[in-house]
C-alpha cells in the first residue's frame, strides 16, 4: 500500500440543515482565521509526515459547505499542500458543492484549480422535501447545478440523494431518482435519512412533531432505488453508492478498504494503519492550538486486534467486493468459513448468487474469488448481520 487519502474539512455553512450532525458553524467571519490555521496545520504535518512520504491519490474537500470558499482561496490551499506533499499524477480531487452557492462562472474557475470531481448535495428534486430538510436550494437549482457542472467541463460528477424524508412517498422518490438518471451524473449516492442525536430533526421527532419514516416504506424506497439505478446502468458497488463503470469514488473506497488517510481542519480524522486520531471540533480551539505551534489533535486510539476484526466485517460487507478471506485469516488467525458456527445461524452461503443480487434460495451471503459478500437479501439486514457476525467472531477470537 503506497498511496494515501487526504481530507480537508471546511466547517462553514450559510444555514445548518436540521438533520446534519457534522461539525459546522454559520459564522462566516471566521473563515479567514480558519484558513490561516489550516495552513499552519499543513506545515506541521509537512515537516513531520506520519506516513513516511507516501503519495496521496485522492483529495476530498468536505463540510460544511466548501463551495462557500472562493476558487482563488481554495487554489491557495491546494498549492500549499503541493509544496509539502506528493500527489499522484492521476489524483482524484473532489469538492462538495451546494446547489444554492454556485453558478457557471464559479464552476469554470473551480475546475482550473485542479478539482476534477464534484459531489453535489442535491438530496431531492422535490421542493417540499428540500424545505423539510431545511436545505437552502430549490429542486430547479439542484438540476441546474448538475447541468452547469457538465457545461463547465466536469465529467466526474456525483449527486447525493436522501430517502426516508418525512412526507416522501414512493412516487416522489421515483421522481427524484428518474430526474437524477436523466441528468446522467457519473455517480449517485442514495442515503437513508439517519436521525442523529442532538440534531434539530431528532428533537422534532422526540417531541412528536415529526414522525419517523415507517420501516417498511424505507425498505421499499431502498429497493426502488436499487432497481431503478441498476436498470439505468449504474453499478451498485457499496451499500449506498452507485456509479457508471469506472467512476466509483476513489476517495471513499480508501476509507472502506483500510487505506491510510490524513485529515485537516476542525473535527477531521486521520488513520495510519494502526492508530486513529481526530482534531478539535471547534474552530476557536483548533486555531488556538495551531497558533501555539501545536497539532489540534484532541484524542487518539490505538486499534486493538478485536477492533480491526470488527471493522473488517463492517467495511467489507458494505462493499460489493466483500471480505477478503485470505487477508482475514492473516489478521484473525483462523479461517472464517471453516468456523461454520459463525455463518450457519445467519443462513449459510449461496455460492451461485451474485454480490448484491437476489439469492434464489433466499440466503444472505455469497462467495466468490475467496471473498465473502452479501446478497440483495443480506443488504436489507446489513446492520443486524454485522452485529450478529461480529459478536460470534469476538467469541471465536478470544
Amino acid at each position: 500500500m503506497n498511496e494515501a487519502a487526504l481530507y480537508i474539512h471546511f466547517p462553514f455553512c450559510r444555514q445548518k440543515c436540521n438533520y446534519c450532525d457534522f461539525y459546522s458553524i454559520t459564522h462566516l467571519d471566521h473563515v479567514g482565521q480558519y484558513l490561516e490555521a489550516l495552513k499552519k496545520e499543513i506545515e506541521l504535518y509537512r515537516d513531520n509526515s506520519p506516513f513516511g512520504g507516501l503519495s496521496f491519490s485522492t483529495l476530498f474537500w468536505g463540510g460544511g459547505t466548501p463551495s462557500l470558499l472562493s476558487p482563488t482561496r481554495l487554489a491557495e490551499i491546494i498549492e500549499h499542500l503541493r509544496q509539502g506533499f506528493s500527489f499522484t499524477h492521476s489524483v482524484e480531487m473532489t469538492c462538495e458543492v451546494n446547489p444554492g452557492t454556485i453558478d457557471r462562472a464559479y464552476l469554470s474557475v473551480l475546475r482550473e484549480t485542479g478539482v476534477n470531481r464534484l459531489s453535489i448535495g442535491v438530496q431531492s428534486f422535490i421542493d417540499e422535501e428540500l424545505r423539510t430538510l431545511t436545505r437552502i436550494h430549490s429542486a430547479r437549482q439542484g438540476e441546474q447545478a448538475v447541468t452547469m457542472a457538465q457545461e463547465a467541463g466536469f465529467d466526474n460528477i456525483g449527486v447525493d440523494l436522501i430517502f426516508g424524508i418525512h412526507g416522501q412517498s414512493l412516487k416522489s422518490w421515483e421522481h427524484t431518482l428518474r430526474k437524477a438518471v436523466a441528468l446522467r451524473p457519473s455517480h449517485i449516492s442514495a442515503y437513508g435519512l439517519t436521525i442523529e442525536a442532538g440534531t434539530v430533526l431528532a428533537q422534532l421527532i422526540e417531541s412528536g412533531h415529526v414522525p419517523r419514516c415507517d420501516e417498511e416504506l424505507e425498505r421499499e424506497l431502498y429497493l426502488l432505488c436499487k432497481k431503478l439505478l441498476n436498470d439505468a446502468g449504474y453499478i451498485h458497488y457499496e451499500i449506498s453508492n452507485y456509479a457508471l463503470p469506472g467512476y466509483e469514488c476513489r476517495h471513499n473506497r480508501k476509507y472502506w478498504d483500510g487505506s491510510l488517510y490524513l485529515g485537516f481542519g476542525p473535527s477531521a480524522h486521520s488513520f495510519d494503519g494502526t492508530k486513529r486520531w481526530w482534531n478539535a471540533d471547534d474552530v476557536e480551539l483548533y486555531s488556538q492550538k495551531l497558533g501555539r505551534g501545536e497539532l489540534p489533535v484532541i484524542e487518539e486510539e490505538q486499534l486493538s486486534r478485536e477492533q480491526r476484526l470488527l471493522e473488517t466485517i463492517l467495511l467489507g460487507l458494505r462493499r460489493r467486493e466483500g471480505i477478503d478471506l485470505k487477508a482475514w485469516k492473516q489478521c484473525a488467525g483462523f479461517d472464517l468459513l471453516q468456523s461454520t458456527k459463525l455463518l450457519q445461524p445467519l443462513g449459510g452461503i449461496d455460492s451461485a448468487a451474485q454480490p448484491f443480487a437476489d439469492s434464489a434460495s433466499g440466503q444472505f451471503f455469497t462467495l466468490a474469488d475467496h471473498h465473502l459478500k452479501l446478497t440483495a437479501q443480506g443488504l436489507l439486514l446489513y446492520d443486524s448481520l454485522c452485529q450478529q457476525l461480529s459478536a460470534s467472531i469476538l467469541f471465536a477470537a478470544i
